[in-house]
């Protein structure tokens, strides 16, 4: 069994394509398909269901997989801990896409400040791209929002945040110091497609009897803040946002929280993200809850 091999597999299973997986890879297709097929033949066990549309992953394959990812994991720290101790040490960092607040740029530039030595390799993207670059060993811990469902020793809940009303300071609910959501009804309004409490506050809205005017979709809350500090829509988010010419209202019947927090997996590089976690967990978290 090659590492090559491994790799090749993880690339088929991600892109559903020998073809696809060949142009990540960059080799030509028979190579790839080959050295899958090699993988397998050793192995006693077809890995992959070989369909015209879609490849996807046999009973033995979905096992495999998850073997696979760790043994990948294991590599790249054995290749870590080679290293010559000279080299400047190094932490690949995931963070959430909807978590560009001060809570979390302070978390960072502070880390910075206290460990100049370490280079951070910062990666931004929703929860399941961010989950699947840590299954693929491509960073060795993310800064999302947790489920509640994840292992004591792989997870580090950071604080809690309530989900409030985003307004424009001329906007005509600015001035409240709170609103339901019927007072969102019809309302020209942002709606965050990569929202972690997406589906979640649809039902709410629905309980509510409450349906605000979508004038803008977006899974970018650039685009949805700019929205707002044009007083063009309303939105909500995370309390700890911050924007120039922005009001947060508390929302009354709203209720949905999220927490957030550090996750990696027991094979990371556990210098590096125990040093990070320590550090994290000695700051004063002083959030909504």
């Amino acid at each position: 069994m090659e590492i090559r091999q491994i790799r090749y597999f993880l690339a088929v299973q991600e892109t559903g394509s020998f073809t696809r997986a060949a142009e990540k890879m960059f080799v030509t297709q028979p190579a790839l398909s080959t050295a899958v097929k090699a993988l397998e033949e050793e192995l006693g066990a077809a890995l992959l269901i070989r369909k015209p549309r879609r490849i996807t992953l046999t009973p033995a394959g979905l096992r495999f997989r998850d073997r696979a990812f760790a043994i990948l994991a294991e590599c790249n720290a054995a290749k870590r801990d080679l290293m010559d101790s000279r080299d400047q040490r190094q932490l690949r960092l995931g963070v959430l896409g909807t978590l560009d607040t001060p809570p979390v740029n302070d978390l960072l530039h502070d880390f910075r400040r206290t460990y100049p030595d370490i280079l951070l390799h910062l990666q931004t993207g929703n929860r399941e791209e961010l989950a699947q670059r840590m299954g693929q060993d491509k960073v060795d811990l993310l800064i999302t929002s947790l489920s509640g469902d994840e292992a004591s020793h792989t997870a580090l809940p950071l604080y809690q945040e309530r989900f409030v009303l985003v307004v424009h300071n001329q906007h005509p609910l600015a001035t409240r110091s709170s609103v339901h959501l019927a007072d969102l009804h019809e309302q020209p309004f942002v709606l965050r497609k990569h929202c972690e409490v997406l589906n979640e506050g649809k039902r709410v809205f629905l309980s509510e009897q409450a349906q605000p005017h979508f004038t803008c979709r977006t899974d970018s809350d650039g685009w949805a803040l700019s929205m707002v500090q044009n007083n063009l829509a309303a939105t909500i988010m995370g309390e700890t946002v911050e924007a120039p010419n922005i009001v947060k209202v508390p929302i009354v019947d709203f209720g949905l929280m999220r927490t957030v927090g550090c996750l990696w997996r027991a094979h990371s590089d556990p210098e590096g993200v125990k040093q990070f976690t320590d550090f994290a967990a000695q700051k004063s978290w002083a959030l909504a809850g």
